[in-house]
């Protein structure tokens, strides 16, 4: 859980930094599980440090991975956040190749979350390190960040930011609206998310997650994988029975995550 403290800094700066959050025989897992599944969503292009790899981890073959946005490490906080209806999204790897460029995680203010990033690799203010803008989850700074940023002669290094470097093990936790981006990264940098949603409550909310819900599945396509499902059908059956994940999916399923209801 986390403290008054924690969720005031969050509130005001938009991120928590979480160290050691992973245990070593966990990390050993998380990079097995890693390696293994994108080789297998890749098969028809494996990866050559050109062109990122990216995929959802939620299925039997990742089943750490899939454990996560149940684990309490991370919906606790989640829920601490954005109330106790926030909704469990999505957990995903990435192979990142090269810099990554300022942005936010949401296409509107009205449509937010926050979003746990874990990386494999260490990274700091020259290798990949995310980098923040504080406090930019929320206007007037998010419009005003945003303006700043549509000069294409801006640079990453020149917009006053807050370095997240990490060690494997620790978690990043961030506010999808919040200005984010990264520089100096190797050609195969390896990043973990888990992703959790605020619950809508009004109709400027409702619409804005539903358009980011219809969205979703352009990923897929977008990173040359259009035939594969964005959800394992074994998380969507719910096997195991879990009240919480299954008041997710019921929910997700009315604002379209998994197509049109």
């Amino acid at each position: 859980m986390l403290t008054k403290e924690q969720v005031s800094h969050f509130q005001a700066f938009g991120f928590l930094i979480f160290r050691q959050l992973f245990s070593a025989d966990e990390l050993t897992i998380m990079n097995a599980e890693f390696d293994q599944s994108l080789e297998t969503m890749y098969r028809h292009a494996p990866f050559d440090g050109t062109k990122r790899h990216w995929g959802t981890m939620m299925g039997p073959q990742t089943p750490f991975f899939a454990s996560l946005l149940e684990d309490p490490r991370f919906y606790e906080p989640a829920e601490q956040l954005y109330g106790d209806d926030a909704l469990g999204a999505i957990t995903d790897a990435n192979r990142y190749v090269g810099d990554s460029a300022w942005h936010p995680d949401t296409a509107s203010l009205h449509q937010y979350g926050v979003k746990f990033a874990y990386y494999l690799d260490k990274t700091e203010a020259e290798s990949g390190a995310l980098r923040v803008v504080p406090g930019s989850h929320r206007d007037p700074l998010h419009s005003e960040v945003g303006r700043h940023l549509s000069h294409p002669e801006v640079d990453i290094r020149d917009v006053p930011n807050y370095i997240c470097a990490s060690e494997p093990g620790d978690v990043v936790a961030f506010d999808v609206r919040l200005w984010h981006g990264s520089c100096g990264g190797s050609n195969d940098r390896r990043m973990c998310t888990s992703v959790y949603y605020n619950n809508p409550k009004t109709p400027e909310e409702e619409e804005a997650t539903r358009r980011q819900a219809r969205n979703n599945p352009t990923f897929l396509a977008f990173f040359d994988r259009a035939d594969d499902p964005l959800y394992d059908e074994s998380w969507l059956a719910n096997v195991e029975g879990s009240p919480r994940r299954q008041r997710w999916i019921e929910r997700m399923r009315e604002l379209e995550f998994f197509g049109p209801a």
